[in-house]
């Protein structure tokens, strides 16, 4: 018994190693961005009328949106 053991002893290392593997490689493909450059995107993008939200107080009712 102990001679199947350590034939499987090599297939075992290299299985785990690949799933130690494949894991480190997901999680760094679907983990969260953490760009620096992409901190800003946010604030260049104006309040234009014509994105507003139509339920928005500041904005306003639009023409669709008589009170009856």
């Amino acid at each position: 018994m102990l001679a199947d053991l350590e034939a499987l002893t090599p297939p075992l290392i290299v299985a785990v190693a690949f799933l130690i593997g494949l894991t480190l490689f997901l999680r760094r493909q679907i983990g969260p961005r953490g760009r620096p450059g992409d901190d800003g995107d946010e604030a260049e993008i104006s309040g234009s009328a014509s994105n507003d939200d139509p339920g928005d107080v500041a904005h306003g009712p639009s023409s669709d949106q008589r009170k009856v």
